[in-house]
């Protein structure tokens, strides 16, 4: 089963350029890019900061540009969102009875699980028990099946100093959640604009920079700045039967010399 993941969009006014990028352009890119060559995916998964100030023009333009996606796709929230706002311009997407941006999606590998870490008003994230006590009962549904987790912040520490203190808050009660249930094969989540893979309780995270800009690797110190490195998003890959999960990082507007692997020639448009 293929699952595209794209975080970090963004969206802001159709005027404004943040660090040297157009990310409704880049948005629009990318969803070019998924429909020419990822049109057989399951499913397309946003992890959060779908917008830059969750106001209701940036998510009618997001459900503009999203009417082009010819893949199925679920929304997530992250601390750029504003939740009301995000359900009011996407009914369908999917929320439980607490108001929450949750929801399951079935699948003959398993279930994806969606969860929403916002809280409005933080840049850090939460679980609270509400939204603890609804993902235990959709992993006790999903007993003897594989499941796959999607939330926007980071449950783990990273080691970068600038990024960590602002991740999921009580990190540990989610795991101490996953660890009861052992059903859950693979974390994914947004929030770090970077490309970061990391085993904690036995369970593989990954994250994926995204459309915005990216962090400065910087493990020794807190920096602020940003790289205008390449968009990317992310080819997810599962085999449940051999319980096997395969991410691939694709930097969609990315255009390098080629070359032929049997001649070494260099190939020309």
């Amino acid at each position: 089963m293929k699952i595209i993941q794209v975080t970090d969009v963004h969206l802001g006014r159709r005027d404004l350029i943040r660090y040297g990028a157009d990310l409704h352009e880049r948005l629009d890119r990318c969803i070019d890019h998924i429909n020419a060559r990822h049109a057989d995916a399951a499913l397309c998964v946003f992890t959060g900061d779908l917008t830059d100030a969750g106001d209701a023009q940036a998510y009618a333009d997001l459900k503009a540009a999203l009417g082009r996606l010819s893949v199925p796709y679920r929304l997530l929230p992250g601390n750029h969102d504003l939740r009301a706002n995000l359900i009011a311009a996407f009914p369908d997407n999917g929320s439980d009875d607490k108001g929450f941006v949750q929801s399951v999606f079935d699948t003959p590998e398993g279930r994806l699980v969606f969860l929403d870490s916002l809280a409005e008003g933080r840049v850090t994230g939460e679980l609270c028990d509400d939204r603890l006590a609804w993902l235990d009962a959709r992993l006790s549904e999903a007993a003897g099946k594989a499941a796959y987790v999607f939330l926007h912040h980071p449950p783990v520490e990273l080691g970068l100093s600038l990024l960590d203190p602002l991740g999921l808050q009580q990190p540990q009660r989610l795991l101490d959640v996953l660890k009861r249930h052992g059903n859950v094969r693979y974390i994914f989540f947004g929030h770090v604009h970077r490309d970061i893979a990391v085993t904690a309780a036995g369970v593989p995270f990954s994250a994926q920079r995204g459309l915005h800009a990216r962090f400065e690797l910087a493990l020794d110190r807190s920096s602020e700045i940003v790289e205008q490195a390449p968009p990317s998003y992310a080819v997810i890959l599962i085999d449940s039967a051999n319980q096997r999960v395969v991410v691939h990082g694709c930097d969609f507007l990315e255009q390098w010399p080629i070359y032929s692997a049997e001649t070494g020639e260099r190939i020309t448009a």
